[in-house]
């Protein structure tokens, strides 16, 4: 009678068990895949990991990883967290997304109450955790409409010469059609020593740029811009080149909503002006010509080409500056990307005692935000 009750006793005890380890992992499933996506009639359960004019990024409750859906190919929506959702001009509502009526998203804490949105003017939309909009997401709605990087880079040798060398960069691009508007600055250093000799400087350069783009049509656009280099080691105290023009992309491949390949040419007038340590200048008005591309390569690697010349115009064969720069950036983590770049600047006209070509190459990391 003992031995039986016992077992009964240990049955009961499995039983309970079992139902505790049921019960909980249900309310762990329903918090996490919570969230429907209805496409082409069929009901997905899952959770949506964020959307945007492009479509829903959407993880189902049957798999790892994340899927990506159109709007097109979406007849309904409902998340149960409030999403922070970027759209319009400058406008922002954070919410839950009920559903999709008249073609038009459906986001508010209920039926009566919901705020349509048209799908094509949605910047980004991410979910909101229980403690409210992060500290990114306050900053990403200030500064929806920039995107940038900043640059390390840092090389050491130890050995019959010993170098070191620092790279820092900052690049920060506002997009707003029909105006793009470019920041770019960077600082490099770097020594060499030789045994007990006193180092020699190879590189101490500090240069910005400042850029606006306004698009007149599709492919035609004017552009303005203001560069400033200082470069010790070529005895370059100042080099300043306003200048202005007009652009035209050659060619375009639209790859997603955010994503596209392309070559431009561009022409217009600058005018370069150069102080060198010491005293000496030189100024010349320039007719500008350049090319930029931009191409996407596998595994969401980016090849990055520029080139301009800058002829005087009073002596074109004589007096010119041409600047090219390649940069090859390939994603490691994801707002972390590898980075390489080549520099080279040919001065027809440099300072006295230095060269006419300087080539720089760049390797480091590069932080997304």
């Amino acid at each position: 009678m003992s031995a039986s009750n016992n077992r009964h006793s240990r049955n009961n005890r499995y039983i309970a068990t079992w139902l505790l380890i049921s019960f909980f992992s249900s309310l762990f499933s329903t918090s996490v895949f919570a969230d429907e996506v209805t496409s082409k009639g069929t009901v997905l359960r899952g959770k949506v990991v964020s959307f945007s004019s492009a479509g829903v990024e959407f993880e189902t409750e049957y798999g790892k990883g994340t899927i990506s859906i159109p709007w097109e190919n979406i007849e309904g929506i409902k998340t149960e967290v409030p999403f922070q959702v970027l759209h319009g001009e400058n406008q922002e509502i954070d919410a839950p997304v009920l559903n999709i009526t008249d073609g038009k998203l459906m986001v508010g804490e209920s039926a009566d109450t919901a705020t349509p949105i048209d799908m094509a003017t949605i910047q980004s939309a991410q979910p909101i955790g229980a403690e409210g909009l992060s500290f990114a997401q306050r900053m990403q709605s200030r500064f929806r409409f920039w995107d940038g990087s900043f640059i390390l880079g840092f090389s050491l040798s130890q050995s019959t010469v010993d170098t070191t060398g620092l790279l820092i960069a900052l690049k920060a691009l506002r997009n707003k059609e029909p105006t793009r508007f470019f920041l770019e600055g960077s600082y490099r250093y770097s020594t060499q020593k030789e045994s007990d000799e006193d180092s020699t400087t190879l590189e101490n350069e500090l240069r910005g740029m400042a850029r606006l783009e306004y698009d007149f049509t599709p492919r035609l656009y004017g552009f303005a811009s203001f560069d400033a280099e200082n470069d010790k080691v070529e005895d370059l105290k100042i080099r300043a080149i306003p200048k202005a023009g007009l652009g035209y992309r050659l060619w375009v491949q639209q790859i997603d909503e955010t994503k596209e390949n392309f070559l431009q040419v561009e022409a217009g007038g600058a005018y370069v002006y150069e102080r060198f340590y010491g005293g000496d200048s030189n100024d010349f008005f320039s007719v500008v010509f350049g090319a930029l591309a931009h191409y996407y390569l596998p595994y969401n690697s980016v090849f990055d080409l520029r080139v301009d010349y800058l002829p005087a115009i009073n002596d074109w064969a004589n007096d010119y500056l041409i600047r090219a720069e390649a940069s090859l950036s390939m994603p490691l983590l994801k707002a972390i990307s590898l980075v390489a770049s080549a520099i080279d600047v040919y001065d027809s006209t440099p300072a006295e005692n230095t060269d006419e070509n300087s080539l720089f190459f760049t390797l480091g990391l590069s932080v997304g935000f």
